[in-house]
C-alpha cells in the first residue's frame, strides 16, 4: 500500500510535532518532577574538582536520581552551564529538582559543617576528631602549614566552631583557625600589662593554656594568671598540675601520684622553674585575656576545692592547712 506524496509528507510533520512534543514533555518533567521526593530523605553527592557534565550527571544516575541521563546532559549543555559545575559535596533536598540541583552546583553551594575546637583540648584529641569530621580530606601532615619554628602545633589553634565546606581541606581549617588565634594573641600581646615576666607572645600563649587547663571558673582565670605572675617574679616553680599530666602523656592514670611529679621532663613544672616549652592545650580567647591582664594579689598558691573551685593562699602555711581541709592528702 503506497500513500500519495501529500498523506506522506503530512505524516512526516505529525512524527516530527509528536516527537518535538514528546521531547519538551520530557524536558518539562526533568525540570518540575523532584529528583528526591518532598517526604523523602536528602541524598548527599560529591563532586570531584576534574568531574565533567558527564560524570556529573551519571552520578545523579548511579544514585537513581534521574531516569534520563542523555536527557539532562543535552539540558545542561543547552544551557552553557557544562564547564560551570563546582566541586565539592552537595546535599539533594528532598523536593529539588535536577536543573535546580544543576543551579546550585553552578553556584558552588556545597553542604557545609560545623567543627568545634574546644578549649583545653589537646593537638591530638583534635587530630582524632579532624580524622571522624565528615566530608573533611584530613590528613595528619595538615599541622606542618601551621607550625612554624614550634616543635608541634599545641595551641596553636583559637578554641571556637569553624564552618568549612564539604569536600574541603583539613590544611584549610587548620590555617583559619590558626589565623584566629595569632590575630587574637598579638592583639593581646600588643594590650597586655605592663612589667609582665613574658618575652614574647608565645610565652603568653603558653601561660594562657595553662590557666585553660587549671580552671573552668571564669572569674577565677585572672586570680590564677596573678599566682603565676608572682610566682615567676620570685623565681618559684609554678607547680602546676596540668603541665606534669601533659608531659606524662599516655602514662597519666587519671590521677597524680607523688612519682609523678618527680618525673624529669621539661613539662614538669615542680621539677623545672619557668614555663613549659610549648603550650600545653587550645585556648579561648578569655584565657588570653586572663594571661595579658592578670588580677593582682598576694597569693602563691591555690588548691583545688572539689567542687571546681579553688582556695588561694599567700603563704605556704595557708597552703598545707587548705590541702588538709580539701583532702589533698596525696601530696
Amino acid at each position: 500500500m503506497t500513500f500519495p506524496r501529500h498523506k506522506k509528507l503530512t505524516l512526516y510533520v505529525v512524527l516530527f510535532f509528536m516527537s518535538f512534543f514528546i521531547f519538551f514533555l520530557v524536558a518539562y518533567i526533568q525540570i518540575t518532577k523532584p529528583i528526591v521526593p518532598k517526604q523523602g530523605s536528602p541524598v548527599i553527592i560529591t563532586l570531584d574538582r576534574t568531574a565533567t557534565a558527564s560524570q556529573f550527571v551519571k552520578i545523579l544516575k548511579d544514585k537513581n536520581l534521574i531516569n534520563s541521563s542523555s536527557m539532562l546532559l543535552m539540558m545542561i549543555r543547552a544551557s552553557g552551564l557544562s564547564s560551570q559545575l563546582k566541586a565539592g559535596v552537595y546535599q539533594v533536598t528532598p523536593g529539588e529538582t535536577a536543573m535546580q540541583l544543576v543551579h546550585r552546583v553552578v553556584a558552588g553551594d556545597v553542604l557545609t559543617q560545623n567543627f568545634t575546637i574546644i578549649a583545653g583540648t589537646t593537638q591530638q584529641k583534635i587530630s582524632q576528631d579532624l580524622l571522624k569530621a565528615a566530608y573533611l580530606n584530613y590528613h595528619p601532615q595538615d599541622w606542618n602549614s601551621i607550625k612554624d619554628d614550634h616543635p608541634n602545633a599545641e595551641g596553636l589553634l583559637l578554641a571556637d566552631t569553624y564552618q568549612y565546606r564539604g569536600g574541603s581541606t583539613g590544611k584549610s581549617l587548620l590555617e583559619h583557625a590558626h589565623r584566629n588565634l595569632i590575630n587574637y594573641l598579638n592583639l593581646s600581646w600588643a594590650n597586655r600589662e605592663s612589667n609582665l615576666p613574658y618575652k614574647n607572645p608565645y610565652e603568653l600563649l603558653i601561660a594562657a593554656s595553662i590557666i585553660e587547663k587549671e580552671t573552668a571558673v571564669p572569674q577565677e582565670r585572672k586570680l590564677i594568671s596573678g599566682v603565676m605572675i608572682n610566682r615567676l617574679n620570685k623565681k618559684m616553680p609554678l607547680q602546676m598540675d596540668p603541665t606534669v599530666i601533659y608531659g606524662l602523656g599516655a602514662a597519666y592514670t587519671g590521677k597524680l601520684s607523688h612519682n609523678d611529679l618527680l618525673i624529669d621532663s621539661p613539662y614538669n613544672s615542680y621539677h623545672y622553674r619557668g614555663l613549659p616549652p610549648t603550650p600545653i592545650a587550645m585556648v579561648g580567647k578569655e584565657s588570653l585575656d586572663a594571661a595579658a591582664h592578670p588580677q593582682l594579689s598576694n597569693y602563691l598558691y591555690f588548691v583545688a576545692k572539689g567542687d571546681g573551685t579553688h582556695q588561694f593562699s599567700e603563704t605556704y602555711q595557708q597552703q598545707k592547712q587548705a590541702i588538709n581541709q580539701y583532702k589533698r592528702k596525696d601530696f
